[in-house]
């Protein structure tokens, strides 16, 4: 099941307090929503885009790769969020991926995740970013988490502990 008002969720989703002041809280915030991209082939896709600022860069002048896997890790909780028909808080069990082609400073990435099934402990998902200039895929991964009681909303969510 995936939400029609997504875009909405995704708004209230990388504005909760939660996230302030947290490592990923930037990440979050750049990432632009793009509904109806080319890539989305189905609800449980999700399309993002993010432009690789200085303060990620690796002293090779390329996307260091801990960026990458935090973008990655950003990209597949909103996809699973995404597919999840109760918006429940999600905690990562694994995740994995491979590096394929650097990032530059400035390039436009398009982050393509797939949500692939939320059950009732666990969710799958998925994750290609690609240069979106030439459509060069960097990176590649999984995201598997576990689902907890509760959403990301609920006024007493604070931290998991």
């Amino acid at each position: 099941m995936v939400h029609k008002e997504f875009g909405d969720i995704f708004k209230r989703f990388v504005q909760i307090p939660i996230l302030k002041n947290t490592f990923a809280e930037h990440f979050y915030s750049a990432f632009q929503f793009l509904p109806g991209h080319a890539l989305e082939r189905n609800s449980n896709h999700l399309v993002l885009r993010y432009k690789v600022p200085q303060t990620i860069m690796n002293m090779n002048g390329s996307v260091h790769g801990g960026a990458l896997a935090t973008i990655l890790d950003c990209a597949t909780t909103i996809a699973i969020l995404r597919g999840d028909k109760n918006l429940s808080r999600t905690v990562s069990i694994e995740l994995g991926l491979s590096f394929i082609s650097p990032a530059k400073l400035n390039d436009s990435l398009l982050v393509h995740a797939v949500c692939q099934k939320v059950g009732r402990n666990v969710a799958y998902s998925v994750c290609d970013i690609y240069e979106e200039h030439n459509m060069k895929l960097v990176t590649t991964g999984r995201h598997i988490k576990a689902v907890l009681p509760g959403t990301f909303f609920d006024s007493d969510f604070k931290k998991i502990s």
